[in-house]
């Protein structure tokens, strides 16, 4: 059965560019294999966003469930609204306005996806939504290896909390990762661009005439039109040999065409922007493609393309390039800024044809590499691996009756805690409390000894621990022997689940405390079986928001806790749950928990406990009396 999955570009459909091709290319293909795709996207087609919109409302006011009907053909197109390009900053900003990301928000909310692939994800736009709001797990892909990160619209330290989020981060290429890693390190997957090698096979022979030579880029000088206009003034005694066609954006005749050498004037043509249909054409019918950048690239879409049509490469080399094309393997690299390197590489073009025809046929086999197939299989393989992480949708079971438990409760013995076991379970049960978890640090012996007792106070007993891992805190539930403290996170559980306890995360997003890394849930989600997305102690809500956020993600089930510490702490976070006979069912018994919120002031609750752990020699139940 195939995924559900969702692509998202920052940039508007409705403007042609290489990531929407390859996101375009991408959905197709995934489609023809079977998975419900979504693409999500901006755009300035007005009946595009308006139904877009229609959708949207139609599921706010409970006409339908889903944005997309099951049975709706794939690929969808979700044109969420129009984005501001804010051109005054060094690199253009799309700003998205609060009712487009609302709209990505429904959808996300309602159309439960699989999988949600984020390309570029930090281009100032729809993605940092998607990476905040969305409920499944989530890819990324990086293609520009100039993509900036903009200190002034988000914090660095949010960028990387964000970055954190990814359940897998992919590159196009090494030069990409190495300088995306340079601001975010971690571990980053190669994915190359994909292209339609059968759709650019090579003609089967070529026209006489004059060497056809391609530029495609956009007006920025940085792709280097200026410099290969100045390289064509030395090939004055091959300018009757050679033509040059420029592609990529309307404005370049205005910008360049007075620099076109007067030998080469008839010979110069400005295509400006071209369909891709059209652009395929112009590469099956070129002899050369040049690419004389003055900057580090990507794994240039338009060199792969051009190989793939038989058509020999000129290219600075520059990072990105070097990885696509060998020099005097499948084209000629040039020095950087270099118009005479440049001009002599142009004049090797026009007069080897042999050299020119077996630099094309290699660059036809390394093509085939980068084949849409080969492509789409990596992202298949690696979308069952994210997809793995996450539960599958529980089946509803009847509710027989709700008990409301506390499975994070601490007893006096921990260290930081002096509450008696009695005096727990005696206040328990006057805030009504069926179930409390006594999960000391490193200790079961309050659950031991409050289980002999739970029958007297009328409440059951979980015997659990919160142990202190090498790498973060986890409680075991439901416990017969204590684990020791210090080993790996893994370790830590698989010891657990040794006993036949259940692993539940508390707290899993506080600072604060000593918690496991995203990165570490995320390699051990499968393991988890409960993720506390709601602890009454915590100082800052956002850290609680973060746990609801990744146990809706991957659907793991939820539980609150007060990590009660102190008697007055009890009842202020409870679990209301389907019951449980133990720890077989108690999983599935939480399938569709009910938080209840009852926090007290932190600051309160701190300073008693404070005030409590430094009174030695106190009994609990003298104290109790004053907390009331």
């Amino acid at each position: 059965m195939g995924h559900s999955i969702g692509l998202l570009t920052p940039y508007p459909w409705t403007t042609p560019s290489e990531v929407n091709d390859q996101v375009a290319g991408l959905a197709q293909r995934l489609a023809d294999r079977g998975h419900r795709v979504t693409v999500i996207a901006p755009s300035a087609d007005r009946a595009a966003v308006r139904e877009a919109r229609a959708r949207v409302q139609a599921v706010l006011l409970g006409e339908r469930e889903t944005v997309f009907l099951p049975d709706e053909a794939s690929p969808r197109y979700f044109f969420a609204g129009r984005t501001y390009v804010d051109s005054r900053r060094p690199r253009p900003v799309f700003t998205a306005p609060a009712d487009l990301i609302a709209n990505i928000d429904v959808l996300l909310e309602a159309d439960d996806l699989d999988v949600l692939h984020l390309y570029e994800p930090f281009a100032p736009s729809v993605g940092w939504a998607a990476l905040r709001h969305t409920a499944c797990p989530l890819v990324a892909t990086f293609l520009s290896e100039d993509e900036r990160f903009v200190q002034d619209l988000m914090p660095r330290s949010r960028q990387q909390r964000l970055f954190d989020s990814l359940d897998v981060a992919v590159a196009g290429c090494a030069t990409v990762r190495d300088a995306t890693a340079r601001e975010f390190p971690g571990a980053y997957r190669i994915i190359p661009p994909g292209v339609d090698v059968g759709a650019l096979r090579p003609p089967a022979a070529r026209r006489p005439g004059p060497v056809r030579v391609v530029f495609a880029a956009s007006q920025s000088r940085r792709q280097g039109l200026g410099l290969l206009l100045r390289a064509l003034r030395r090939l004055d005694d091959v300018a009757e040999e050679l033509e040059l066609h420029v592609c990529g954006h309307d404005a370049q005749e205005s910008r360049f065409g007075h620099r076109v050498p007067g030998a080469l004037a008839e010979r110069v043509t400005f295509h400006g922007r071209l369909s891709r249909d059209a652009m395929e054409e112009v590469l099956r019918d070129a002899d050369v493609l040049c690419a004389p950048s003055l900057g580090p690239e990507s794994a240039g879409f338009v060199l792969l393309e051009a190989m793939a049509a038989g058509t020999a490469i000129i290219a600075s080399d520059v990072p990105g390039h070097r990885e696509a094309v060998g020099d005097g393997h499948e084209g000629l690299l040039v020095p950087v800024r270099d118009a005479a390197a440049l001009a002599a590489a142009l004049r090797t073009m026009v007069r080897e044809p042999q050299t020119r025809e077996r630099l094309a046929a290699a660059g036809v086999r390394t093509a085939a590499r980068f084949d849409w197939g080969r492509v789409v299989d990596q992202h298949e393989e690696l979308y069952d691996e994210v997809a793995r992480r996450r539960r599958a949708a529980g089946r509803r079971r009847r509710r027989q009756s709700e008990v409301f438990g506390d499975f994070h409760v601490h007893s006096h013995h921990s260290k930081d805690c002096v509450s008696t076991v009695e005096d727990i379970l005696e206040r328990a049960r006057e805030v009504g409390l069926d179930v409390v978890a006594i999960t000391d640090h490193d200790s079961i012996a309050g659950g031991l000894e409050a289980r002999e007792l739970g029958d007297r106070y009328g409440v059951r007993v979980v015997v659990g621990e919160e142990v202190k891992s090498a790498e973060g805190e986890v409680i075991g539930l439901f416990l017969e022997r204590a684990v020791p403290p210090g080993m790996t996170f893994a370790d830590t559980v698989a010891a657990i689940k040794e006993q036949g306890g259940i692993v539940y995360v508390p707290h899993p997003f506080d600072r604060l405390h000593t918690v496991p890394s995203a990165a570490l849930l995320r390699a051990n989600v499968t393991d988890i079986d409960v993720l506390e997305v709601f602890n009454s102690r915590l100082a800052f809500p956002g850290f609680n928001e973060q746990a609801e956020r990744f146990a809706r993600r991957y659907r793991v089930p939820a539980a609150a806790g007060s990590d009660a510490h102190v008697l007055a702490s009890l009842g202020t976070a409870l679990t209301g749950m389907d019951e449980f006979t133990g720890a077989k069912d108690f999983v599935a018994a939480l399938s569709e928990s009910r938080i209840v919120r009852r926090p007290k002031n932190y600051l309160y609750l701190q300073s008693l406990k404070l005030v409590q752990t430094s009174l030695e020699g106190q009994t609990g139940r003298g104290r109790r009396q004053g907390e009331e």
